[in-house]
């Protein structure tokens, strides 16, 4: 908060109606100052000059605590001191009254002036640039890809110094290496480069705001980019995606089909070798039953031809005339019929 205070006192004196070549006169009509802020404290702002042979030298009486607070009068020199350092951001200037009296002999008396004097607070380059945009709580700029914005501004770069005058001057610049471009003055942003460049959906981006003073003191501030797709590029994401997603069922559906004619392949082949030994084993069967019928030979009774017209009983008798049991031997197909023909001359002879 700057604060302004400007006493204006009249000059007095005790013999008003006296000749001027009586009173007082202050040195100057006005002691207007220039004292630079941040000052040791005790520095010397102005002398005020009275002449005279017996001058002593106050603050006025009028000024009030704040003033008093400020400045000191030394009651011989005239000198006006800072009691403390002065800010120009708080104070750029102060006005107040020194009183000076002159001490007379009984029968003129004592004659008074007062002085006005006024301060002016000087700028120094004490204060950095202060960002409002970005600030803490607003620092972010959404962009949309594949857009052209044809260098129309995008956003604006703010900055405050509590400085005056050139020291307060701002210029703007922003980090190299991105698609944005800042003018230095007004601090106007604009997009120059391809936002696709951008790989992140959020981008953090350097900005600087420097002010004239000497020397110069700058800022550095941080601003958001945050990038949300244009409907073209979703529309054709989402084209990519119904076409992956048709592809993959495709795939799923040929997959199918692969599946179901693997299947059925080998369901064929199943049914086929389960014929194909079926049959082998009929056939099996029936060779071993035709091998069997034609192998089984039927027993034959041999008769044993003696003398006389002994009849066959259908026994072998021995030598001795014991009796045996008939032999039955499997006797060949091929020899039946020849067995026959003997049994028939047998037949014959007996």
């Amino acid at each position: 908060m700057k604060c302004s205070i400007q006493v204006y006192v009249a000059a007095l004196s005790p013999n008003s109606g006296d000749n001027d070549h009586n009173s007082l006169h202050c040195g100057r009509r006005l002691y207007d100052v220039t004292m630079p802020e941040n000052n040791p404290i005790s520095a010397t702002i102005v002398k005020v000059g009275v002449p005279g042979s017996d001058v002593t030298f106050a603050l006025d009486d009028a000024e009030d605590a704040f003033v008093s607070g400020l400045v000191h009068v030394h009651s011989r020199t005239g000198i006006v001191s800072a009691r403390k350092s002065l800010d120009r951001e708080r104070i750029d200037a102060v006005s107040f009254g020194v009183v000076a009296t002159e001490t007379g002999s009984s029968e003129t008396g004592s004659r008074s002036v007062t002085c006005r004097v006024h301060v002016t607070v000087a700028d120094v380059n004490d204060n950095a640039p202060i960002f409002e945009f970005p600030s803490a709580d607003n620092n972010t700029i959404v962009l949309t890809t594949d857009r052209r914005y044809d260098e129309n501004p995008v956003g604006r770069l703010k900055a405050r110094d509590a400085d005056f005058g050139t020291n307060a001057e701002i210029r703007y610049s922003i980090e190299a290496g991105t698609p944005l471009a800042v003018n230095p003055i007004t601090g106007l942003i604009t997009v120059f480069g391809n936002l696709n460049s951008l790989v992140a959906q959020k981008v953090d981006v350097r900005v600087v705001a420097t002010d004239a003073g000497s020397p110069a003191m700058s800022t550095t501030g941080v601003l958001r980019l945050v990038l949300e797709h244009s409907e073209t590029g979703a529309e054709q994401r989402d084209q990519t995606s119904r076409r992956r997603a048709a592809e993959s069922g495709n795939g799923t559906a040929s997959n199918l089909w692969i599946v179901l004619v693997v299947g059925l392949v080998i369901l064929l082949a199943t049914i086929i070798i389960t014929a194909i030994v079926a049959i082998l084993v009929v056939a099996d069967r029936r060779r071993r039953d035709r091998k069997r019928d034609v192998t089984e030979a039927t027993p034959l009774s041999v008769v044993a031809v003696g003398a006389g017209n002994a009849k066959h009983d259908g026994m072998l008798h021995g030598a001795n005339g014991d009796v045996r049991k008939p032999t039955t031997a499997a006797i060949p197909a091929s020899n039946i019929q020849k067995i026959q023909q003997v049994r028939s001359l047998c037949l014959c002879f007996s």
